[in-house]
């Protein structure tokens, strides 16, 4: 069954189809096909996982997840980093989810970082040894939808989280991308503008309407975010 949130389905396509666009001269089959069993594991449980009842259902379908992760560690198709980054931001998720506080703004945000970060994980499975360029994108990449789930967040009558937050992330990951990668700031430069004026413009939103138009909305920016990277990967 596909995630309730669009979202979600959002990040893990996103994720998954930017690592396969970016490690397209170095792809084979067998590599491919592990990468994209995690991807359709981690879609079609997701909302078994968020939403499990007891700790029992969360950690034996954890456990699955992390099955193409093991078998391509096993064939030697892993980056010790790239692993290392999935299981910090996994257990940082886990102590949320034991203390309640999933659904709250560290849970959203923390889950928005892991969903996103598997962008990394299938590259280390594809391409197996990974490039500064392959971090960077990471970088850029996580940072934006770090950024975005704030600013979101910013917008929802509900939470009480300021608009000013989301520049908190999304600057210091253009920071870090920018002199290393210029080509980089194309991409940068909507999501900027969008983050700097929503200090500006804050509306908030409370009607379920005006959150779901705002949601497809920020699908279609991040399509749009995610396609320029593909593109100004190669340059």
């Amino acid at each position: 069954m596909l995630p309730r949130e669009k979202s979600v389905v959002g990040i893990l396509t996103s994720s998954y189809l930017l690592a396969v666009a970016t490690s397209l001269p170095r792809l084979t089959p067998l590599p491919l096909a592990v990468a994209a069993a995690a991807y359709l594991l981690h879609l079609l449980t997701f909302d078994s996982v968020f939403y499990a009842r007891n700790p029992m259902q969360f950690y034996s379908l954890t456990a699955l997840n992390f099955l193409p992760y093991l078998a391509a560690a096993a064939l030697g198709w892993w980056s010790l980093p790239a692993y290392a980054i999935g299981l910090l931001l996994f257990a940082s998720y886990a102590v949320l989810m034991h203390r309640g506080r999933r659904r709250t703004v560290e849970g959203v945000v923390t889950g928005t970082a892991l969903l996103s970060s598997t962008i990394l994980l299938a590259k280390a499975i594809v391409i197996h040894q990974l490039a500064l360029r392959d971090y960077l994108l990471y970088a850029l990449f996580v940072g934006y939808h770090v950024a975005a789930a704030y600013y979101v967040e910013s917008r929802l009558a509900f939470r009480n989280v300021k608009p000013h937050v989301a520049l908190y992330v999304w600057i210091p990951a253009v920071a870090l991308t920018a002199p290393l990668w210029p080509a980089a700031l194309i991409a940068a430069a909507e999501p900027t503008y969008k983050f700097a004026a929503n200090i500006k413009r804050n509306t908030k939103y409370s009607r379920y309407q005006d959150i779901a138009r705002m949601g497809r909305r920020e699908l279609a920016r991040g399509a749009i975010f995610t396609a320029l990277l593909a593109v100004l990967y190669y340059i």
